[in-house]
């Protein structure tokens, strides 16, 4: 499960690795506010399951195994520019929060108790303040951008 932050830099015309790293470190600075924000709404069970006969744990819903699974990923060579705030893992090795998406939009059995998108939501308004925090970010260029 994850959430995108994206920033349109289309009124920049031609971007530079220079400028291009500045508004994605801007970007990923944001995705780390709204990370912060869903591991503190995400909810965090109580009950320890106990051990099979042979130590393996009967299930992988440790306490905080979620609230731990929630990164921001900036992935590399995007064209799209974005930076993403995951949680849960999609890896079979890493079976850890796996049940994010049933937290956070419900399921058959289980109430919503979404964590995610009211992170975005409430941060959202301050994205726009942290991507023109740092000022002009063609400021201080001189010649062709590359």
């Amino acid at each position: 499960m994850s959430c995108k932050i994206t920033h349109d830099f289309r009124n920049l015309g031609v971007v530079s690795d220079k400028i291009e790293k500045g508004l994605m470190d801007r970007l990923e600075h944001a995705g780390e506010m709204v990370a912060d924000k869903a591991r503190q709404l995400c909810p965090v069970g109580t009950t320890r399951r106990p051990a099979y006969k042979n130590g393996q744990p009967w299930t992988a819903r440790e306490p905080g195994t979620l609230r731990g699974s929630i990164r921001v990923t900036r992935l590399k060579g995007d064209p799209n520019l974005d930076v993403r705030v995951y949680a849960g893992s999609r890896t079979a090795e890493r079976n850890e929060g796996y049940y994010a998406h049933l937290l956070e939009y419900g399921s058959a059995h289980n109430v919503k108790k979404p964590f995610l998108r009211p992170a975005a939501h409430e941060v959202g308004s301050n994205i726009e303040a942290i991507m023109s925090a740092g000022g002009d970010v063609t400021e201080g260029l001189t010649g062709p951008m590359e």
